[in-house]
């Protein structure tokens, strides 16, 4: 790969991203390099032939993404194999939205292996009735430690939708980092995210659905992905940046299993995205790596 992107990456994964102060021991640093990976989110739209195959893929804001990373990206989503999208049980063409996650480690001094590592075909339509939708869902405080440790990451909240559009409930089921530190830094900093996020969430209302398999049931679970960002998301759509995925938590409401996903790093923020049933969006077979 090219040197620009390389140089790229190493900035995602070097001391820029880094808590650990200068001081530290050497091999806390390392430690602490060791946790992280380069992380990219890519969004786009995806063509499905009748058949399944992939019929056109059109990458958002090519021009803020590096030639190499595009062509890969282009590459793979080409050689995908989707279950055929069917109507009144016929296979019909089909477009879908789709937030993909690279993911690039070090292979060694001069080189990174990259991979498409998640994938998800969900958009939040604010204006759907057969799903939750928000009606007030102001953002968290950006607390003051937070900005000073210049802490960035993704708080993923589940919450329980009552039927008048309240919360019931709400948990943090992970918290990912996008900076580096100790694991003392890192709990620290996933705490004061969460505890900001909870505090928020539990304020917030929503419009239940009015159509749709969903209308009688007795509550709701949404996942919500709250983002701390200093430089904000659209500042950082191309680049790298520290990936560090937090330990999960299971809603306390939901049956073991029942809710797990493995694309959530690609869900974009302030979104609403509807938990248990079908998925919505189109089926890949393919295998991603």
């Amino acid at each position: 790969m090219r040197t620009n992107l390389l140089l790229g990456i190493a900035l995602a994964l070097g001391t820029g991203g880094m808590l650990v102060p200068d001081t530290a021991p050497a091999q806390s640093a390392r430690a602490a390099r060791a946790q992280i990976e380069g992380s990219m989110v890519l969004t786009g739209t995806v063509g499905i032939a009748t058949d399944g195959s992939v019929d056109g893929f059109t990458l958002d804001h090519e021009d803020k993404v590096d030639a190499d990373i595009r062509d890969l990206v282009k590459r793979t989503v080409a050689q995908w194999r989707f279950e055929p999208v069917l109507r009144d049980g016929k296979a019909v063409r089909a477009k879908s939205p789709v937030s993909l996650r690279l993911a690039a480690e070090r292979a060694d001094e001069q080189s990174m292996n990259v991979v498409l590592k998640s994938a998800s075909f969900e958009e939040y339509d604010p204006k759907a009735t057969d799903t939750v939708t928000f009606l007030r869902m102001n953002p968290p405080a950006y607390p003051q430690a937070l900005f000073d440790a210049r802490g960035a990451g993704v708080v993923n909240l589940l919450l329980r939708v009552a039927r008048d559009g309240t919360v019931a409930d709400v948990v943090a089921e992970q918290v990912n980092m996008h900076v580096v530190g100790s694991e003392r830094q890192l709990k620290s900093l996933r705490a004061l995210m969460e505890r900001n996020a909870l505090l928020a969430a539990r304020k917030w209302t929503f419009r239940p659905p009015t159509t749709g398999s969903d209308v009688e049931e007795d509550h709701w679970t949404v996942r919500v992905p709250v983002q701390y960002s200093i430089e904000g998301s659209s500042a950082r759509y191309g680049q790298w940046q520290a990936f560090i995925p937090g330990p999960k938590s299971r809603a306390p409401w939901l049956s073991e299993g029942e809710g797990e996903k493995d694309a959530t790093d690609t869900l974009i923020a302030g979104g609403v995205y509807k938990v248990g049933g079908e998925d919505k969006g189109p089926r890949l077979l393919t295998p991603l790596g």
